[in-house]
């Protein structure tokens, strides 16, 4: 299971590497707070590496009659009925990891499911579900 979620941490890594090499740019380090710069880098992948945990926990479950979005914390059922709108966007970075971004908008929320592994077979599969039901939504 956490082959199909390497692309997802790697995105999220490099992401978080940019920013903190941008960060660092900015710091005045030295000799003398070489070991406060150590425990910042420390403190910043720690974060991510739960950041990571939170990303790869979710879980979408299509099913006949709605859709189940699962992670450590919530987990919501969202029937065909209640959507407005669903589409997909990939940025840059999950174009060259070969992820997706679903958006489902329903009458009462909106759900973003990022950098899914598996993403384009989940869209099209909650596209068919709603065709099939007779569903409208924008394409």
């Amino acid at each position: 299971m956490l082959a199909l979620w390497i692309k997802t941490i790697e995105k999220t890594l490099i992401k978080i590497t940019i920013l903190t090499i941008i960060f660092s740019f900015f710091l005045e380090i030295d000799y003398k707070n070489i070991v406060n710069y150590f425990i910042f880098l420390g403190l910043v992948y720690i974060i991510a590496f739960f950041y990571i945990l939170y990303k790869i926990s979710h879980r979408v479950y299509v099913h006949d009659d709605y859709i189940l979005v699962k992670n450590f914390f919530s987990s919501h059922t969202i029937k065909y009925e209640n959507i407005t709108d669903f589409f997909s966007n990939d940025g840059f970075l999950q174009r060259k990891f070969n992820l997706i971004s679903i958006y489902i908008i329903t009458k009462h929320k909106n759900y973003l499911l990022k950098d899914l592994p598996n993403g384009q077979k989940i869209f099209e599969n909650i596209e068919d579900k709603l065709t099939n039901k007779n569903i409208k939504f924008q394409k």
